[in-house]
């Protein structure tokens, strides 16, 4: 038997459409399309008969919405979990995205240790965070699986935190994660001394790939690698 993550970031929310900055505290959920991508994850893990042992989910409406119908389908309660919100804009919520470039600056210029807006939280202080949720998880619930309903940069901070790179270092790579995806960790233990993740799979949409429950760009990007 195996420890598993598996890590499915909200769907298409009001923010992402409306361009804004969307907290705990000015959230508002999902778009009709996001609800539609839910769903359709909602009938793919049924379908797939997933025996899931445990579901955290991150108190922000557009992940508690998306969470909602994935409880369902796994049969399982929603366990809220603030280590698992996105990272924490401050005085940058309920801006929108040019409101925060004119008010903070281009995000060519973000560090990672600096708040990118006063009272926000520092990539560094998120990436920690993150992974601390996830070693706790993967304790808590040795050999079995987890799902986790969370934000783009939860999945971005696990790569972190099983690849071990540095939070203060830039990567050379940038992931692009999709609403509604799947990404899945393996933990494998060898025997005592060797244990290692792996990874699974990452932005896995097939319950997405149509003209009604993916947006624009994702059935380009389908298009081109057809």
């Amino acid at each position: 038997m195996t420890t598993r993550l598996i890590l499915i970031r909200h769907g298409e929310a009001v923010c992402n459409v409306e361009r804004t900055v969307q907290g705990v505290a000015t959230c508002q959920g999902l778009s009709p399309l996001g609800h539609m991508q839910a769903a359709r994850l909602a009938e793919r893990i049924a379908v797939e008969e997933w025996r899931a042992d445990a579901l955290f989910v991150s108190p922000i409406a557009r992940a508690r919405q998306t969470g909602e119908p994935v409880a369902k389908a796994l049969g399982l309660a929603m366990r809220f979990d603030p280590d698992v919100e996105e990272i924490r804009p401050g005085e940058a919520e309920g801006m929108t995205w040019d409101q925060f470039e004119a008010a903070f600056g281009q995000s060519e210029g973000w560090m990672p240790d600096v708040p990118f807006a006063p009272a926000a939280e520092p990539w560094t202080d998120f990436a920690k965070r993150v992974a601390g949720a996830l070693d706790r998880f993967a304790a808590e619930f040795d050999q079995r699986m987890v799902v986790i309903v969370a934000h783009g940069g939860v999945v971005d901070a696990s790569f972190y935190r099983f690849f071990a790179i540095d939070p203060l270092l830039t990567s050379p790579v940038d992931f692009r994660t999709d609403n509604a995806s799947i990404t899945e960790w393996e933990l494998r233990v060898f025997n005592d001394d060797l244990r290692r993740w792996r990874l699974v799979r990452y932005n896995d949409t097939a319950h997405l790939q149509d003209s009604h429950a993916a947006p624009a760009d994702v059935k380009a990007r389908t298009i081109a690698r057809a």
